[in-house]
């Protein structure tokens, strides 16, 4: 936020906070428009519908545009967001995907499962266009969700950004771990040998985080 105010005057940074909140505000409607709609496209996959949405709050999204300096706020595409649970594995994704791309215009898709962000986290994000918005989808297992909550749960006791990969090395590299090891729980294959001694050993470092 500093970075923020060394910029502007008083009233500039006041007129350029509301923009931005009006802005912020624009996607309410895509969002709820795209939220009910991909509550749809899932209960056609499954009988277990666990679908969530969101705004973007403004101090992630200030904190964003400081870690990104020449991304525009146009440019963000996570602003509105929602997201689905999804426990029937590829097939299920995959029908969902098929029913997002037959309905709406898609402008990208962020496979993290393929490829996982250096935290760890994985995930498919789907980023469409509704009334003129950008609104990513975020498609989870139950195992890539249960990994998200744990790492905002630890980010909120600890007050570091982890998932933005801002925090000590030590927890960082303790979630992305576990992270490889639900990802190899979720397909039935074993963590290789001698992972458990490494995990053990970062869960002593880590400790403190969780428990003081």
């Amino acid at each position: 936020m500093e970075k923020f105010e060394a910029l502007y005057t008083d009233e500039a940074l006041e007129s350029a906070i509301a923009d931005a909140f009006d802005y912020r505000e624009a996607f309410s409607d895509p969002l709820k428009k795209v939220t009910v709609g991909l509550r749809q496209f899932v209960a056609r996959e499954t009988t277990e519908v666990i679908v969530a949405q969101r705004l973007k709050r403004m101090p992630q999204i200030l904190s964003k545009l400081q870690r990104f300096p020449t991304m525009r706020l146009s440019q963000m595409e996570d602003i509105g967001g929602c997201r689905a649970v999804l426990s029937g594995g590829a097939s299920e994704v995959a029908g969902v995907v098929r029913r997002i791309r037959r309905n709406w215009s898609v402008i990208d898709t962020l496979d993290y499962v393929r490829e996982p962000k250096p935290t760890g986290y994985r995930a498919l994000h789907v980023i469409v266009e509704r009334d003129g918005r950008m609104i990513e989808i975020q498609l989870r297992s139950p195992k890539q969700h249960e990994w998200a909550e744990a790492v905002e749960r630890a980010a909120g006791r600890s007050g570091y950004a982890l998932k933005d990969g801002d925090g000590p090395s030590e927890l960082i590299e303790y979630f992305r771990q576990a992270a490889y090891a639900l990802a190899l729980e979720e397909l039935g294959e074993p963590v290789d040998e001698g992972f458990d001694r490494r995990f053990e050993n970062l869960r002593d470092q880590v400790r403190p985080y969780f428990w003081g």
